[in-house]
């Protein structure tokens, strides 16, 4: 039964963080997102969905840096199933036309869905089969013959009904640990998270490798460098030293480390070719 159509979501207030480069991602796609049905909000955070038409145009390869969740992926390229958060730079090359589906589940929503610790996702992916009752070939067949979006999200969430579990305690600490680390982006280690919710540090660990997929100390590095990467492409005037201060490195020199280990370029070259 529909619990209400999934809604549009306005990228002026919840802007879409994480894409590298973003002025020259959305020359390639376009990208659009809605909200989960209020029944199922506390386990879905969003749906997105991107098309392309790259036309004669060389092929595009995208660079983003993942978020610490799993998502359920119909691709018409074929690439559809379950994946875990890219703990590098994550890497997908775009050509001719197409279009990508996805749900997007909060941190910590899907292990009870998936039934053993999401660590064994993550820089990985399964069919759509290892949790659900659909097939991955089952669903790229039928999206493919379905070109409405929000029909695509309302598919999608019968299937996640069909499956919710029970709720999760421990699903819903994972989450509001890591909305913690987002938000406080002065966290510099993993043992300062863990005292904010009173947790021994082994504990905290251990409820990230089940529940989030990724350690803690990754997420605290991750909304960092997601921040410092929505700094460089906004551009603005607050200066590379200044944003280093903010986000917690002792001086710029680490920050640059950080940045250009993380993806490729050192800030300023980053930011030269968002101004170029």
């Amino acid at each position: 039964m529909r619990q209400g159509d999934p809604k549009p979501i306005d990228p002026a207030e919840k802007p879409a963080r994480g894409l590298l480069h973003q002025r020259t991602s959305f020359e390639h796609f376009e990208l659009t997102r809605f909200e989960p049905s209020a029944d199922l909000a506390d386990w879905v955070e969003h749906h997105w969905m991107i098309l392309y038409d790259l036309g004669d145009r060389p092929p595009y390869t995208q660079r983003n840096l993942s978020h610490p969740n799993q998502h359920v992926v119909i691709d018409s390229r074929g690439e559809t199933g379950i994946f875990g958060a890219a703990t590098g730079v994550f890497e997908t090359t775009l050509s001719g036309s197409g279009r990508v589906f996805a749900t997007k589940f909060w941190p910590g929503a899907f292990r009870p869905l998936f039934g053993r610790p999401v660590s064994a996702l993550s820089d990985t992916w399964v069919p759509v089969e290892a949790v659900f009752s659909r097939t991955s070939e089952d669903l790229q067949q039928e999206f493919a013959g379905l070109n409405d979006p929000v029909g695509m999200a309302e598919r999608m969430e019968e299937m996640v009904r069909a499956r919710l579990p029970e709720p999760d305690e421990k699903a819903q600490l994972a989450r509001r640990i890591v909305t913690f680390a987002e938000v406080n982006l002065e966290l510099i280690s993993a043992g300062e998270l863990a005292g904010a919710f009173g947790l021994g540090l082994r504990a905290l660990q251990r409820l990230f490798d089940e529940y989030v997929g990724v350690p803690p100390k990754w997420v605290i590095d991750r909304y960092r460098m997601l921040e410092a990467v929505e700094a460089l492409n906004a551009g603005g005037t607050e200066t590379l030293t200044q944003l280093a201060h903010r986000l917690g490195y002792f001086d710029q020199a680490a920050f640059n480390h950080a940045f250009e280990k993380l993806t490729g370029a050192a800030p300023g070259a980053f930011l030269a070719r968002q101004e170029g």
